[in-house]
């Protein structure tokens, strides 16, 4: 019914800041790893993390094509996490099912 798994997980984020778009990947991991395994993810505990790319695109953003320039920032990470998971399978619980009046 329990079972303790070692995972590797890539995830993808994108952000107008860095803690921006750390947060915003780091945030993606519950719901890659939810999307691969039937059963409920009771603890998920990064181990190791991986920077595979770190963008930093900049951009001068004008209004009416002249005014009032200003220089902006966009950000995009992709890093490999390895989680420890705590996978408790729900498919092998027994449900005794009981009928009301």
């Amino acid at each position: 019914m329990y079972k303790k798994m070692v995972r590797k997980v890539r995830i993808e984020g994108k952000g107008q800041s860095k803690e921006h778009t750390i947060a915003n990947a780091l945030g993606k991991i519950q719901k890659t790893v939810n999307a691969e395994y039937s059963g409920m993810i009771i603890r998920i505990e990064p181990i190791n993390i991986e920077i595979i790319e770190a963008i930093e695109e900049t951009y001068t953003e004008r209004f009416l094509l002249f005014l009032l320039p200003r220089k902006r920032s966009e950000f995009k990470l992709v890093m490999d996490i390895e989680v420890d998971m705590f996978l408790l399978e729900t498919d092998n619980i027994n449900f005794i099912e009981k009928r009301r009046k």
